[in-house]
């Protein structure tokens, strides 16, 4: 016998966008503490300024990682502002599919693009930003062909016309297939995505010509 379809209250929907809330909290957490044991491993006697020279790889790793994880959490926080219900396909997208888990991944890639033992680091890393945008945009479209999910009004109805990250997605693409090229382009190709706002412009102006 079949398990019954559960009540999606809007108390459900609030809860499950707090976890992942928290899941972002703990992943940007946890990309400090590489830098915690840099400090605990200084010798005596050590300056700023020396700290930030022998360490600018992981200084650097972080503050990018910061970066990323915080946008990323931005477009998830500005995706679900249009969701008023959920199913499970948004939970699993959500949670067992992609998008949390790649957040919680990223801080182990940042690891990895630190040490430079481990060839095809970069490739990992942007891999796993390309999976987490594919599951925002994946996200936005299954919220774009269940309007019943969507809250109903004007905001939403833009919403739906814009292009929904693929923009991003297309970028991303691009910069992995450099990584895989030119494995030692380190993180430069991430710089592709300075081209994020004019692609999405003009793939919106190609969905919606007039």
């Amino acid at each position: 016998m079949a398990a019954p379809e559960s009540r999606k209250s809007e108390e459900g929907l609030s809860r499950l966008i707090a976890f992942a809330d928290a899941v972002v909290a703990i992943a940007l957490t946890l990309l400090v503490l590489p830098l915690v044991d840099i400090a605990n491993d200084l010798p005596e006697e050590t300056s700023i300024g020396e700290v930030v020279s022998d360490h600018s790889l992981e200084l650097t790793s972080f503050f990018i990682s910061f970066v990323v994880i915080w946008i990323l959490w931005r477009q998830h926080h500005q995706t679900m502002e249009y969701f008023r219900a959920y199913d499970r396909v948004l939970v699993n997208l959500t949670f067992v599919w992609l998008w949390l888990l790649t957040i919680v991944v990223l801080p182990f890639a940042t690891a990895m693009v630190d040490d430079s033992r481990v060839e095809w680091a970069t490739v990992l890393y942007i891999g796993v930003l390309a999976i987490s945008v594919a599951a925002l945009v994946a996200i936005g479209q299954w919220g774009h062909r269940h309007r019943d999910l969507l809250v109903d009004d004007e905001a939403t109805d833009r919403w739906t016309r814009s292009s929904g990250g693929w923009g991003t997605l297309l970028a991303l693409a691009v910069a992995l297939a450099i990584a895989l090229v030119y494995p030692k382009s380190g993180n430069w190709p991430l710089l592709l995505l300075v081209l994020t706002d004019p692609i999405e412009r003009l793939l919106s102006r190609v969905r919606n010509p007039h």
